[in-house]
């Protein structure tokens, strides 16, 4: 994220190189091709090789969303993976659904779906152009 608001900050036709970004925030140029390598695929940032060569963001700041990074780099924010996408635990094997015998008797599943929906709230509801402004 500290990576991508810098971008924010530079101008957007000038690509910045891995390692210029690196310098500036300290992370290793290693990471950060692991980590480039998959925004690139998301459509996040555009690389463009050679001299002067290096990656600049694909849309306006304001257009990309702070979950449209996380979820690119992060595999799952809740704990609970009941609520989650994948919803890996206790496969049924009556159906061909996942479920979890306790779902309907939780007491946590309230808590957090709750910061579930705060979490995507939040994150769609700011952009990188709100992160570089300090607007979070």
């Amino acid at each position: 994220m500290r990576v991508l608001a810098r971008m924010v900050d530079a101008r957007q036709e000038v690509p910045l190189s891995l390692g210029f970004l690196s310098e500036q925030e300290n992370v290793s140029v290693r990471y950060l091709e692991q980590i480039f390598g998959k925004l690139r695929v998301a459509g996040i940032v555009r690389g463009k090789r050679g001299p002067g060569g290096g990656y600049v963001l694909a849309l306006p700041p304001k257009e990309i969303s702070l979950y449209d990074v996380v979820s690119v780099l992060e595999t799952e924010f809740l704990p609970a993976s009941c609520l989650s996408e994948s919803r890996e635990c206790f496969p049924s094997a009556e159906e061909d659904v996942l479920s979890c015998p306790l779902e309907q008797s939780c007491v946590t599943r309230p808590l957090w779906a709750r910061l579930r929906d705060l979490y995507y709230e939040f994150m769609k509801g700011h952009s990188l152009a709100d992160l570089a402004a300090g607007r979070v």
